[in-house]
Order: C-alpha cells, then structure tokens, then sequence
C-alpha cells in the first residue's frame, strides 16, 4: 500500500501541487494514481517509475512490511521488515 503522507511529502519537495499535475510530470495515468491514493495496492512497474521519479527506494514509497523467506543450508530463514534492503541482507547472512 502507498504511504500517501510520504508522497504527500515528496510532492511538496518538488513543488507538485496536485495528483493531476504529478500524472503529468511522472506520465503515470491520473487513474492509477487515484487508485494508489485511494489504499489498493499497485503494480510493482508503477513503484520503480515513481521511486525513480521522486530519485528514492521503493521502500520509501509504501507502507507495508516485506516477508522474505530464504533457503540456507541450515533451513528456511524468514525475516519480516520495513526495508527490503534489511530484508535482502539479513538473508544472505
């Protein structure tokens, strides 16, 4: 789920005063935008051009926390977090 104050923030920063002016500049549909608004989740695609618009991770960009299970010599590891850079390498450890 997008984490509206967060890109709230990142418009601010760059001067975006609207959802339809964001559709705009990042040419992402101001339908999707309004959906992502709205609470529903998006697709992945949509993130990576927003995160590359705003220059920030994609973790950044949502609210919801990452499960990543990884399989290790010893067994399954799973981890569950915020950043999915954390996540990343708390399973190669």
């Amino acid at each position: 789920m997008l984490n509206n104050q967060k890109l709230k923030e990142l418009m601010k920063e760059k001067n975006i005063r609207s959802k339809r002016q964001l559709s705009k500049m990042s040419k992402i549909p101001y339908s999707t935008l309004i959906y992502m608004f709205e609470g529903h989740d998006m697709q992945v695609s949509t993130l990576i051009e927003l995160s590359k618009f705003f220059g920030v991770p994609i973790d950044h960009l949502i609210s919801k926390n990452f499960g990543v299970v990884a399989l290790t010599e010893k067994g399954n590891i799973f981890v569950d977090t915020s950043n999915i850079i954390e996540a990343t390498v708390s399973t190669m450890m």
